[in-house]
């Protein structure tokens, strides 16, 4: 069960990426992720150069997503408390930190590595060539930040799921 619901959990998260994008203004909310070349590119655009949006420091993007994932671990931690066999803060920690670099290394392989490098939705429509899209170091940093990040999303979710 504990299985089934991450599975779940993890698709409706790539369907939240998938509706992110398709569009040059939806695609310019997650620019940050793109490979440098194609940022460059997207600052200089006569047209989306301006809608560009601003830069957050990597503390700010590490705090909202501190924030983002605890409150939705814990209310999934909540709702599926008894199913989830979440009777204790180590049961609860150790569900909530695989649950979280789960979810990280399925972000990583099939959502960056495999669709988003792939997909044309992700493409801007002045660059629309394959190749500039194809560096993986943004997503691999990404990742590499998530697994310490996810271990203090765990912690703190299990305090919660466990307190209330």
């Amino acid at each position: 069960m504990k299985i089934m619901i991450a599975a779940v959990f993890y698709f409706l998260y790539w369907g939240v990426c998938f509706l992110g994008t398709g569009t040059d203004r939806k695609n310019l909310i997650g620019l940050r992720s793109y490979p440098d070349e194609v940022q460059t590119r997207v600052q200089s655009d006569p047209q989306l150069g301006q809608a560009v949006p601003k830069a957050k420091s990597t503390a700010a993007i590490l705090l909202s997503n501190l924030l983002l994932f605890t409150v939705v671990f814990s209310v999934l931690g909540l709702a599926l408390k008894s199913v989830l066999g979440l009777n204790n803060y180590l049961s609860a920690f150790w569900y909530f930190l695989a649950f979280g670099e789960g979810l990280g290394l399925f972000d990583l392989l099939v959502i960056d590595l495999l669709w988003w490098r792939s997909t044309k939705r992700i493409r801007f429509s002045f660059l629309p060539e394959k190749k500039y899209y194809q560096n993986p170091k943004k997503h691999i940093e990404s990742f590499l930040h998530g697994m310490p990040l996810f271990a203090a999303i765990a912690a703190l979710t299990a305090l919660i799921v466990t307190v209330l």
